[in-house]
């Protein structure tokens, strides 16, 4: 029995010197805190080791800090996109494309095709106005007093109606058979129909014009941005666009890539 306590003793020395454990205690001078050293008079039982916490403070890492370097010829595409957004081709002579012309041409001869159209509907409703003339007056094109004889209606909602909107008026006697009877003949009443459809067929041309307009601002400006993109990818840092093109069973293709040199 005393044999085997003392080799369970001998055993247990044996573990603690080669597994040593750090002190709760603070380590004497001359010895690294870092260190471990052998378990002094322990004070309490669960008091087994003293943990340590080493705190650092980690400057800047080289890919954090971010330097503006002005690159001559740059532009920015934010501001070619709005240029040409409000002015087609502005963008595109800002980034150096040679097509600028294209839209400023396009844009021009939009404005010229949906004032035409615009004017001309108006010269043709002129036309058919003057065609049909005042209601007032028994000899003009429609009156309200030969509508008045032929019919025995009463004019009064047509004399409100023309106060209020002759557009409306206009198309009431142009258009519902129950007022043919105060024009002066069928072939005057047919005239003025066919300037009116003509004056709406403007109106719808220039709507249509109007918004090609707008189209052409769209896609001015995307061509803008795509320009201004183009033109400085070789200002780029070591950075180049090659494009090459090659045959395959499938005909000819094109292929576009970005290289950066090291």
């Amino acid at each position: 029995m005393r044999r085997t306590r003392a080799l369970g003793l001998a055993l247990a020395l044996s573990v603690a010197a080669a597994f040593p454990v750090a002190a709760s205690v603070s380590a004497p001078a001359g010895v690294s805190r870092l260190g471990f050293r052998r378990m002094g008079n322990v004070t309490a039982a669960g008091e087994l080791l003293a943990q340590r916490t080493i705190d650092r403070q980690w400057g800047l890492s080289q890919d954090s800090v971010y330097v503006a370097v002005d690159v001559p010829g740059w532009k920015s595409p934010p501001l070619a996109a709005t240029l040409s957004a409000v002015v087609p081709g502005a963008g595109q002579a800002y980034s150096g494309e040679h097509r600028a012309w294209v839209f400023a041409a396009v844009e021009a001869a939009g404005w010229g095709g949906w004032w035409w159209y615009r004017h001309d509907a108006s010269r043709l409703r002129a036309d058919a106005a003057g065609l049909a003339g005042s209601p007032t007056d028994p000899e003009a094109g429609w009156s309200y007093d030969r509508w008045a004889t032929a019919t025995g209606g009463d004019p009064t909602t047509l004399v409100a109606l023309y106060a209020a909107d002759k557009e409306a008026f206009y198309d009431r006697i142009g258009a519902d058979p129950t007022f043919l009877a105060g024009w002066q003949s069928e072939e005057e009443r047919s005239r003025f129909g066919g300037l009116r459809a003509k004056s709406d067929t403007r109106l719808a041309h220039s709507r249509i014009v109007a918004a090609g307009l707008w189209i052409n601002h769209l896609v001015a400006a995307v061509n803008a941005l795509r320009a201004a993109r183009a033109h400085d990818v070789p200002l780029s840092h070591r950075v180049g666009l090659r494009v090459n093109g090659h045959l395959d069973r499938r005909g000819p293709a094109w292929t576009m890539s970005l290289e950066r040199r090291f």
